[in-house]
């Protein structure tokens, strides 16, 4: 059994990489076309490559799912083609142990892609968007999740949460004496809310220092008209598919805590898990498929209508996203639904299969 194990995985895995390789291939040469659009005013086509690159983790975490499908379908579709199958039934192995092998390996790279999605995109996306917010302002630095460094004229600001474009958290300002010769004054703010003139301060601590003594203020609320230039949120902020799953948290629970809907985040949030998982249900979608009659059209158009199948699924999955935001839908509901709704069905497709 490990035999065939080995051998099912590797005909996956063959045909999983085929397509992955192809899939981003192909994201990347469009998006190059797009990128090339802005060197010149923005980059050179050196440095547009180089944002590529670091964009591709992310990009071989979003076509995952599609990936194995198309590669399930042509790895263990050959095998089909071939009467390998038949073989195997012939030797003593089941069709729910062919399955229960195939579903093993997808769980094993499910948590591989979960890690990656985890780790290893955000810091790569990071770097992504702190070099093309360089390029922009070279006075802007990002830092992990939503926060980042500002420097403008004789002050630095640290904002530790980029809620979104109208509210900041837990801002820090350092303001030096002319020449940078010496700390004037540290204000710290809680929260910030920009407003039509200027912005909203609340929760603001004030120390300015002088050579003899320290000064504290505190303030329940300010208004402040130059607190921040809004063209720097519009080059730091963030989509919620850019933060890890602790950020994601963090953010939600604050949301939360100040009565602010966070629907847009616990949808990310829960999609976090959700898309390794349907990676199985896309495994799952593929095996009758592998396993039908070779009457009606024969192993390629079976593969075709699989993998128009899974474009279904993509869309359907997208949509729902979407329409669970503007409906209310709750977004464990939008992220879980559509999966659960296509493993039934593929399920259902399979105890047909004799």
């Amino acid at each position: 059994m490990k035999i065939l194990d080995r051998y099912l995985w590797k005909a996956t895995l063959t045909g999983l990489l085929i397509a992955w390789v192809a899939l981003i291939t192909l994201d990347l040469f469009f998006s190059f076309i797009a990128e090339a659009g802005k060197t010149g005013a923005l980059y050179t086509t050196s440095q547009a490559l180089i944002y590529l690159i670091y964009t591709i983790p992310g990009r071989f975490y979003e076509f995952y799912p599609t990936a194995i499908l198309i590669g399930a379908l042509l790895g263990l579709g050959n095998l089909a083609a071939n009467s390998e199958f038949i073989a195997m039934r012939a030797a003593g192995m089941s069709i729910p142990q062919i399955v229960f092998s195939v579903l093993k390996l997808g769980l094993i790279l499910s948590v591989v892609i979960f890690l990656l999605g985890e780790y290893i995109v955000p810091a790569a996306d990071l770097q992504a968007r702190n070099f093309k917010a360089h390029l922009k302002n070279k006075n802007i630095t990002l830092t992990g999740g939503a926060g980042l460094w500002v420097k403008e004229k004789n002050r630095i600001l640290h904002i530790r949460s980029v809620l979104n474009k109208q509210q900041l958290s837990d801002v820090s300002i350092y303001t030096f004496n002319e020449n940078h010769s010496g700390l004037k004054s540290l204000k710290t703010v809680n929260n910030a809310e920009r407003k039509e003139n200027g912005w909203q301060l609340s929760g603001v601590n004030t120390s300015s220092f002088t050579p003899t003594e320290v000064d504290k203020q505190q303030l329940a609320t300010q208004f402040d008209a130059a607190f921040l230039n809004p063209q720097v949120l519009d080059i730091a902020t963030i989509d919620p598919e850019q933060l890890s799953t602790q950020e994601l948290d963090t953010i939600i629970n604050h949301q939360k805590s100040n009565k602010i809907n966070s629907d847009k985040y616990e949808l990310v949030y829960w999609k976090r898990f959700s898309i390794p998982l349907s990676a199985l249900v896309m495994l799952v979608i593929a095996m009758p498929f592998l396993f039908g009659s070779n009457r009606g059209g024969g192993a390629g158009a079976r593969v075709f209508y699989g993998i128009v199948l899974g474009i279904v699924f993509f869309l359907i999955n997208r949509a729902a996203s979407e329409m669970g935001l503007v409906y209310g839908v709750s977004p464990i509901v939008s992220a879980f639904l559509p999966g659960s709704l296509f493993l039934l069905g593929g399920l259902l497709f399979l105890k047909r299969i004799r």
